[in-house]
């Protein structure tokens, strides 16, 4: 009987540290604030250089996931307006790709991917005006 609980401590604590190993790593930090940015958005008219005043903005990003805690990337979209300066901070944006898009009355909408690499990195806008019909 005593050899037989004396073989079952040695495997119940290998077990334990087992456990332990494959637990520990689901327990991880989330990402680092480094990995994440503030952008500003700066639009301007392309003929005058004049500020647009609430011009519509939508960003949109893939937020990245955590292994760890078995989360995939998800699509994530932030919608904002103009100041009266042309400008829109965005804040706590992940590093990588994003696509904006800009509209605004009597401009011409603007869609186009950007690489966010550092914070506080600047986005400017050009918003041509309509084309005449023919």
């Amino acid at each position: 009987m005593r050899v037989l609980r004396m073989i079952r401590w040695p495997w119940l604590l290998g077990l334990g540290i087992a456990c332990g190993l494959l637990v520990a790593p689901m327990l991880a930090a989330p990402p680092a604030p480094e990995d994440r940015a503030s952008i500003q958005i700066v639009v301007t008219d392309a003929e005058t250089g004049q500020p647009v005043n609430q011009a519509h903005l939508t960003l949109q990003f893939s937020e990245p996931g955590n292994k760890y805690k078995l989360k995939r990337s998800r699509p994530t979209a932030y919608s904002a307006k103009t100041n009266p300066q042309g400008r829109c901070k965005f804040v706590d944006i992940p590093l990588g790709t994003i696509r904006l898009m800009v509209t605004a009355d009597h401009h011409e909408s603007f869609g186009k991917d950007f690489e966010i690499e550092k914070d506080g990195q600047i986005i400017e806008v050009k918003l041509k005006r309509p084309q005449p019909q023919i």
